[in-house]
């Protein structure tokens, strides 16, 4: 008992070291990213955005943190020739990995409980996040600037008006018609632009062409948009209903009890299974990490940490890419495509074992 949970407390430190360097590492170039995405947003609003995106990431990043506590702690145990000894000491070398085990179904829980509940919830608070940068970056735009756009939207104007900056004259506005699903090009003598009650709201005066099937006459003196700033950001819904990716899983459920539509009962069936083959991914990386460290063991361990990370990113380059695009395109059952990858990966890690514990 005491060699196991010896193990299992190296095990905690090396995944508690990891988790500190890589989120170190991370945290400047979500900054970067934050800044990017809300380029109006005042202190505040930043760090309450770069929270969301840690935690977004979270359930990626301890995997790997995981496999590499695993190479690292069956590494030195091997180096330092602590594997051999508790051998001879009469252990079976399965008993060994019973520790990573327990940890393993610990970190199972917790990260099936991020993409469950508390990814898809962060993904919305990010949205609101954005929303509100959107509408200070659409209230206080610099002087010079006569060029706006965002997803579907697009204003230009030739000169702004000093007086009020809110008026701009000979402008050109395009977005896409919800209804229709065609483009309308307006061309105007002046525009007022404001937001108000959480939409951008565009005032054009003096219409001098309207696009066909804009559903409006050419003729009018002022035209009217009330655009949600919701819509000015990458879509959330697919026919008027949120995507599987910002629903939680007890609301994915919800829908299929309504949802009729076969491509849509197949995509939110694909999201479940890819959040639960996505949360036991530690007892494969568990089979995959331990025996490489133990046959990687000379030297200073970095090519079993190069390998290892290897296995982390081809895993989920396969299961995030080649698993959707399955999941979407074909017939294949949805189970199939969803835990096919970690199936697979088991199946490569049992002579990977079977060679590793025998040394």
């Amino acid at each position: 008992m005491k060699l196991q949970l010896y193990i299992l407390r190296q095990l905690v430190q090396a995944l508690a070291f990891g988790a500190v360097a890589i989120i170190v590492l991370a945290v400047p170039g979500v900054a970067v990213n934050a800044v990017h995405k809300l380029p109006a947003a005042d202190g505040g609003l930043l760090m309450a955005y770069l929270p969301t995106v840690l935690q977004s990431l979270a359930p990626y990043v301890l995997p790997l943190c995981f496999l590499l506590a695993v190479v690292a702690t069956y590494g030195r145990l091997a180096a330092d020739r602590e594997w051999t000894a508790i051998q001879m000491a009469g252990f079976h070398p399965l008993k060994l990995l019973l520790p990573g085990f327990i940890l393993a179904l610990v970190l199972s829980g917790v990260t099936w409980w991020l993409f469950a509940e508390r990814v898809p919830q962060t993904k919305a608070n990010q949205r609101v996040l954005i929303a509100q940068s959107l509408e200070r970056t659409l209230s206080n735009l610099p002087p010079g600037r006569t060029t706006v756009e965002f997803h579907g939207f697009f204003l230009r104007g030739a000169w702004r008006d000093p007086r009020d900056p809110n008026y701009w004259h000979e402008v050109y506005l395009r977005r896409a018609d919800e209804s229709s699903q065609e483009r309308i090009d307006v061309f105007a003598e002046r525009a007022h632009i404001r937001t108000q009650q959480g939409a951008l709201v565009v005032d054009l005066e003096g219409v001098r062409a309207l696009a066909p099937g804009a559903g409006l006459r050419t003729e009018q003196a002022h035209v009217r948009y009330s655009i949600p700033l919701e819509d000015l950001m990458a879509p959330s819904k697919v026919g008027g209903r949120p995507r599987a990716r910002y629903r939680t899983v007890s609301q994915i459920y919800e829908d299929l009890l309504v949802e009729e539509d076969p491509t849509k009962r197949r995509r939110m069936n694909f999201e479940i299974q890819k959040r639960g083959s996505r949360s036991v991914v530690y007892l494969l990386f568990l089979l995959l990490g331990a025996p490489t460290g133990l046959i990687l063991r000379r030297g200073n361990q970095l090519a079993a940490l190069a390998v290892a990370s290897g296995f982390g990113i081809g895993y989920y380059a396969i299961s995030m890419n080649l698993g959707s695009k399955l999941a979407l395109n074909t017939e294949l059952p949805v189970m199939l495509v969803a835990w096919g990858p970690t199936g697979v990966g088991l199946l490569v890690s049992i002579p990977l074992l079977y060679r590793g514990l025998r040394r």
